[in-house]
């Protein structure tokens, strides 16, 4: 019977999505392909992206990722990074001209710069300088986020409410007064 070590599994064995992206993508390397994957799964499983998926730039020779925020959403690029490497404007400007959604370079880009103990930290990048909302959306984005919360406060008290009167009659509905 052969034994294994905890180390065995952990070293040798990929998940098989990464295993089938790095057999597409010989040409990426496996650390850059497991920080990929790493922010791959942050999106789909934790902040539930739809249409997620790996792509490989052989000009900037590193993956990204694309995929939806919702449905409704346009595709987005994320491009993961490691903490210890430094972008300069130059690499910004060339992320936006290398990296694509929907057969177009993208006008926004996500630096997903993560450390391989998966800690991932995002950050908004834009082609060109992005205009402030008008005042109209930013009043009416306050107005529906205060409607939201006045929502969840009203259900919230009428839980309580009815909790309270479970409760007083669980307590005292047993009791005759007469």
């Amino acid at each position: 019977m052969t034994a294994y070590s905890a180390s065995d599994f952990t070293t040798n064995h990929k998940h098989p999505l990464l295993e089938d992206f790095l057999q597409q993508n010989p040409s990426c390397d496996d650390e850059s392909a497991e920080r990929a994957f790493l922010v791959y799964q942050d999106l789909t499983e934790v902040r539930n992206w739809w249409f997620t998926e790996m792509a490989y730039s052989d000009a900037l020779e590193r993956p990204y990722i694309t995929g939806q925020v919702s449905r409704r959403l346009p595709r987005q690029a994320v491009l993961p990074i490691g903490v210890e490497e430094r972008i300069s404007v130059h690499d910004a400007q060339t992320f936006f001209c290398k990296i694509f959604t929907s057969g177009a370079p993208v006008k926004s880009l996500t630096l997903a710069v993560n450390e391989l103990d998966s800690t991932v930290v995002y950050y908004k990048l834009t082609s060109g300088l992005s205009p402030p909302d008008p005042p109209e959306v930013t009043t009416q984005r306050k107005h529906d986020k205060d409607a939201q919360f006045d929502r969840k406060r009203r259900h919230v008290a009428a839980c309580v409410q009815k909790a309270m009167k479970r409760t007083s009659h669980e307590v005292f509905g047993h009791i005759n007064y007469n």
